[in-house]
């Protein structure tokens, strides 16, 4: 069921409960929950399932006296929301640099005319992934409309996730000391930083596929670390990454344990979804 939730001045917003299984296709002019799934031979089984929508249009004549309260200037927005479901892959719980070539773009559908482009999608920038690690939430938006006519708008592109085939867990002697060597299958990866709670491990690219750190302490306890700033230089030899990682406790001698993740690559997710206007 479609549910009316606010309604600003002239402003609209629709939600679509989580809870609605779309299993028959809407009237035109409702809003449009659509999946798909790839199926391409060598690509992972993946789901795309629209969860929500949003659809703020602007008043008659963008009347400014009209414009509602708290709209922090915005008098247009159409936003949604999809679950992206692998069904036998892992999604790497990784940091993007800068843009990551995915490429959406939205487009204004109008009565008896093509398609009119909005341009590049907003894409939602800090990525949830769920506990069982196949499945995450992307968010798209746009935040302008055509003038008059507008019965919807089309989301079209491709996302790109990084993905792995599992996590592996590798054990090695550590000793919080700069320059000392980390060999847990990841590369020629070294400590270059190192303080109370932090180490600066620096590497090639493969750092970029470490999932968790922890380090067992000699008297049986664990500190447990989390991901810190990254940063990474393309050299004449490579590429160069330095990962940060701050731990829950002071840093001592023991055994570190690292998850990576394996088989790590990247795929591109079809994204073909619809928000039809609501009224």
């Amino acid at each position: 069921m479609i549910k009316p939730m606010e309604i600003h001045g002239l402003f609209y917003i629709w939600h679509i409960s989580k809870k609605e299984t779309m299993n028959y296709t809407l009237p035109a002019l409702l809003l449009s929950l659509l999946s798909s799934t790839a199926l391409a031979a060598g690509v992972p089984a993946v789901t795309v399932k629209q969860i929500g929508a949003t659809f703020m249009e602007a008043p008659p004549g963008r009347e400014k006296n009209l414009v509602p309260f708290a709209t922090l200037g915005a008098q247009e927005s159409v936003e949604t929301h999809a679950v992206i479901i692998f069904q036998d892959r892992l999604i790497a719980d990784i940091p993007a640099f800068g843009n990551d070539d995915s490429k959406i773009t939205a487009s204004a559908i109008v009565p008896n005319k093509p398609q009119v482009s909005l341009g590049t999608v907003k894409a939602s920038s800090f990525r949830k992934v769920s506990e069982d690690g196949k499945k995450t939430l992307v968010s798209l938006s746009i935040s302008r409309l055509p003038d008059g006519g507008v019965r919807g708008v089309s989301f079209n592109g491709y996302l790109k996730l990084p993905v792995a085939t599992s996590i592996a867990r590798t054990s090695v002697a550590f000793q919080p000391k700069v320059g000392a060597k980390i060999d847990v299958g990841l590369g020629n990866s070294v400590i270059s930083n190192i303080d109370s709670t932090s180490i600066t491990l620096s590497g090639d690219e493969r750092l970029m596929g470490i999932a968790a750190m922890k380090i067992l302490k000699a008297d049986g306890s664990t500190i447990i670390a989390e991901r810190g700033g990254y940063s990474r230089e393309n050299r004449t030899d490579g590429t160069a990454v330095s990962a940060q990682w701050r731990f829950s406790g002071p840093i001592s001698a023991g055994k570190l344990e690292v998850s990576s993740y394996r088989d790590l690559t990247t795929v591109e997710v079809p994204i073909n979804l619809i928000v039809a206007k609501p009224y």
